[in-house]
């Protein structure tokens, strides 16, 4: 600081001595306003206006000193007074940090716990929500309806769950366990076929099925309530919940449970019956269907014919000797009884009645192979029938593919139903006709069969014979 005191007078000095030269006229005027006409005047001035800088210089300098003897004597006591309070706060400094110590350890308690609460709020809030979902898709809910509404809250709740809050989900969930465990008869709410809602008596099977006079219900978790399917499944489920219903009490009965809360059941309710069925065979089906008919109706008509008829010639066989022409054993046997009156060569006889025979023989073979071969074609034409209908079912199914593309199956269903069914049709048809034309061809050819051996006993018969075919 002193080593830098006269550089700074210095610099003071030139500067004021700047202001005064720029302060004085430059037309030769001094600082009195007197006009300086000669050098003596001129020398007179500089000295004058160098005297009064110096003054100038000088009371500066002297404001200056004092101002710095101030100035230091202003951060000395300063300087005193940061000492003396220094001292007095030394002990308030080690309590101060004591205390900062104290508040940072509990600091971090409280992080602590906040964390540990925070673990315990979001693992209540994700379990009541999570438990919420479950309860109102549960078929129990029918039973409770304001379990929702509290279950919501307990959901929803945004400060930091209670020990009563906690104990509520817990009761609702032991609510719901004990209510699952048991078959129950309920009044409750339930939407018809026609989507009006009225009150009936509903039996609760625990969460898994519902039922009606009956009817199986179906439970809708967005509206909380039970509705009755408008197609039930097969007659045997049915008939199983009206089992249940007709037993007296403390029977045991079974009944239909569907553990997925009636959803297997709707989706058993849309399986196609046997006229749905036929439908998906379409124009195909139904000729195959007509063909079967056909074939199975000139079947049974020949089975029929041809039973009548055997049971006419064993008839005949029990009576040989008194022919009738109801039967053709009679007839072929009538017929040899005129062939042998009406002959007249002894010698040519027998070959005249074994011409006679076959020929009646012949005569009966057409009535009773009538309508056998019609069997055998439609037999053979069911299943490719079932092909044809097979392909054209791939076909409407790859019609679909090339407008809609493959991304629903819904789409290529008819078209694949329609080649499945018209396949099976096909078989289901050809099947009982194949064992339809054996049986027929079997009874025929043995009818058949005993006219031939019936015709050579009688031709034996004649040969052993002098005058009649049969004797007297």
């Amino acid at each position: 600081m002193k080593r830098s005191m006269p550089w700074l007078i210095v610099c003071l000095l030139s500067w004021s001595g700047l202001v005064l030269a720029s302060e004085q006229p430059a037309t030769g005027v001094d600082y009195d306003g007197r006009q300086i006409t000669n050098l003596d005047e001129l020398l007179n001035a500089v000295r004058e206006t160098r005297r009064q800088e110096k003054q100038l210089q000088q009371r500066r300098e002297r404001e200056f000193l004092n101002a710095r003897n101030r100035q230091k004597a202003l951060l000395e006591q300063a300087k005193r007074d940061f000492r003396i309070a220094q001292k007095d706060n030394n002990p308030l400094q080690k309590i101060t940090e004591l205390n900062a110590a104290e508040i940072k350890k509990l600091k971090q308690q409280l992080e602590t716990r906040k964390q540990e609460m925070g673990d315990v709020y979001s693992i209540f809030n994700e379990f009541s929500g999570d438990l919420a979902t479950v309860l109102n898709g549960s078929m129990t809910a029918v039973e409770f309806p304001d379990r929702s509404e509290q279950l919501q809250q307990l959901a929803n709740r945004e400060r930091l769950a209670s020990i009563t809050d906690m104990e509520n989900l817990w009761l609702l969930l032991q609510e719901d366990m004990t209510a699952t465990a048991k078959i129950k008869p309920l009044t409750v709410p339930v939407v018809a076929t026609d989507g009006m809602t009225e009150m009936a008596a509903v039996t609760r099977a625990g969460a898994f099925t519902a039922f009606s006079n009956g009817r199986f219900l179906r439970y809708i978790p967005e509206v909380g309530e039970l509705l009755a399917l408008e197609r039930q499944p097969a007659g045997r489920f049915q008939a199983a919940i009206a089992d249940y219903e007709e037993a007296a009490a403390g029977e045991l009965t079974r009944i239909t449970v569907d553990p997925s809360g009636g959803s297997l059941l709707g989706l058993l309710s849309y399986t196609p019956d046997l006229r749905e069925r036929i439908e998906q065979g379409g124009l195909v089906g139904m000729i195959i269907l007509g063909l079967g008919a056909l074939g199975v109706a000139i079947t049974l008509w020949r089975l029929g014919y041809l039973s009548w008829v055997y049971n006419k010639i064993r008839r005949q066989q029990r009576n040989i000797h008194q022919p009738s022409d109801n039967n053709p054993l009679g007839r072929v046997i009538l017929q040899a009884q005129q062939h042998s009156e009406g002959a007249l060569q002894q010698s040519d006889k027998g070959e005249a009645l074994q011409y006679t025979l076959d020929e009646a023989v012949l005569v009966e073979v057409p009535s009773l192979e009538r309508g056998h071969n019609f069997i055998k074609l439609l037999a053979a034409i069911s299943p490719l029938l079932g092909l044809l209908g097979t392909v054209t079912g791939m076909i409407l199914t790859f019609q679909a593919i090339s407008l809609f593309g493959s991304g629903d199956p819904k789409l290529m269903a008819s078209g694949i139903s329609q080649a499945l069914v018209t396949t099976v049709l096909g078989l289901v048809v050809a099947i009982p006709l194949l064992f339809g034309h054996s049986l027929v061809s079997s009874l025929s050819r043995n009818m058949i069969q005993r006219l031939d051996e019936q015709s050579a006993g009688l031709m034996a018969e004649h040969m052993g014979a002098d005058d009649n075919i049969l004797p007297r």
